[in-house]
């Protein structure tokens, strides 16, 4: 997670070097999705309190 926040860093910081706002979306994409399944996969893992509220999403292609 840390490497993912320096990275995204480094975007933010080329970004205003460049004035190029889409500079690294992809790698931003990327890297933020890797994230949200992470967390995902950490949560359904073990919800806690939260379990009553998780509604399954599906994906595609499932």
């Amino acid at each position: 997670m840390k490497l993912a926040e320096a990275i995204l860093a480094l975007i933010e910081q080329k970004r205003a070097e460049t004035g190029d706002e889409t500079l690294g979306a992809e790698i931003e994409h990327v890297l933020l999705d890797s994230q949200f399944h992470e967390l995902e996969s950490e949560i359904l893992e073990n919800p806690g309190a939260i379990e009553p509220w998780l509604v399954r999403r599906r994906r595609e292609g499932e």
